[in-house]
């Protein structure tokens, strides 16, 4: 079978994991399968390589007049693909999200008989999802030129009316969490054509690491973190309840002065100020590293951090990083909310609590007042990632779903 896998994103970005795991082990059930992103460097012509999986990957031209390069509406990212759908008519398209670079060569492959299957896996739209949560009070959005702003509203109003409406199309849809049926503008016959599948981890490529060995390997990196310390590791690519985390470390910073935040990917935009300056001397974030050293990194800490607010956004939405959490074989400590408490809790991963900073921070300090345990926690984390977050187990049922033999 010609499989097409279409995500908006650049690599190794968001969604792009995802659903390079998933074409893997399309590739590997003998399929043909093309895998289509956003480039992070190339403006108007496309990219193409192929991984030792067999997957062919292609990476689009990322111009855009002004939206973000990863919003999915670059013109000659969007013509790109559709040219790729009418030259190689594939028999399914997979699209991970409603996106126009998704859907819009999806719905031209079902025009030549192919299956459609769309991947829900982020709110974007209304009071509480990504566009006003997040992008739009962000101090990168509200630097832009007025008349860019302006746009972009414009843009985000048909985006956020599209999300839902699209999934009508759709053979087959994949959710990241049951708080998708809820939305009011889904399909009503949405939960007869879908099936709520989170993200796996990579068992291989992310495995425990002794501490002291991956400090080690970091020297240069973690050379502003004395010797002996505890380090509290938290990853991502935004930050959207940077607030909670940062009160929180506050928090655990009055009470213990052995305690340093590592923090790698994006930078924080300094929404409390007064917090971060009294704190900024206990954070050593490192921004963004080679994918490479993410077991170093997560190896090096002695507690990963995954902060969630309770709103819609992160009520909905699966936080990849939880993935690779588990699969580090650290103690984790998260908030009770959207699937990552209802998973924290279905397979007793710890540590849960209350979506504050007051609980979040109690339950750092509560953990760190037992170091002898911290082993034998992230080793029980890590056995249950190898029994719930094994990606080849996670596709079996997926393809089954989708009647991929």
């Amino acid at each position: 079978m010609k499989i097409f896998v279409l995500v908006h994103n650049m690599p190794n970005h968001g969604s792009w994991f995802r659903a390079l795991e998933i074409a893997r082990r399309m590739a590997q059930r003998g399929h043909e399968v093309t895998m289509v992103g956003t480039s992070a460097e190339k403006y108007y012509r496309p990219r193409t390589r192929t991984t030792p999986d067999n997957v062919t990957i292609v990476e689009c031209g990322n111009f855009a007049f002004f939206n973000d390069k990863q919003e999915g509406w670059g013109l000659f990212d969007i013509f790109t693909r559709l040219g790729l759908i009418l030259k190689h008519r594939p028999d399914f398209v997979y699209a991970f999200s409603h996106k126009p670079c998704c859907v819009l060569p999806g719905l031209l492959a079902k025009l030549f008989g192919a299956k459609l299957a769309i991947d829900w896996s982020d709110w974007w739209g209304g009071h509480e999802g990504l566009f006003q949560s997040y992008v739009i009070p962000s101090f990168a959005f509200k630097s832009l030129p007025r008349i860019v702003r302006f746009l972009r509203r414009i843009v985000f109003a048909i985006d956020s009316y599209c999300e839902p409406r699209c999934l009508r199309f759709a053979n087959y849809v994949t959710l990241i969490s049951q708080a998708y049926y809820e939305h009011p503008g889904s399909p009503k016959n949405l939960r007869d054509k879908s099936i709520v599948f989170y993200s796996g981890s990579d068992l291989v490529g992310i495995t425990p690491m002794e501490k002291s060995g991956a400090r080690a390997q970091l020297r240069d990196v973690l050379s502003g973190i004395p010797q002996g310390a505890f380090i509290l590791g938290y990853i991502a690519n935004f930050n959207p309840d940077e607030a909670l985390m940062l009160n929180a470390f506050a928090k655990v910073c009055a009470q213990r002065n052995d305690v340093w935040l590592l923090a790698v990917g994006a930078g924080f935009e300094q929404v409390t100020p007064t917090i971060h300056n009294a704190i900024n001397h206990r954070i050593c974030h490192v921004g963004y590293r080679p994918f490479e050293e993410l077991p170093q990194l997560l190896g090096a800490c002695d507690i990963l951090l995954l902060p969630l607010d309770d709103r819609q956004l992160n009520r909905a939405r699966y936080p990849h990083k939880m993935s690779d959490y588990v699969a580090a074989g650290r103690p984790i400590v998260t908030c009770d909310v959207g699937i990552a408490g209802t998973l924290m809790h279905q397979y007793d991963v710890k540590y849960v609590c209350e979506p504050n900073a007051k609980a979040f921070a109690e339950t750092i300090l509560r953990v760190l007042e037992h170091p002898a345990e911290l082993e034998a926690v992230g080793a029980a984390n890590r056995k249950t990632a190898e029994a719930y977050w094994d990606w080849d187990r996670l596709c079996d049922r997926l393809f089954e779903f989708f009647e991929i033999r």
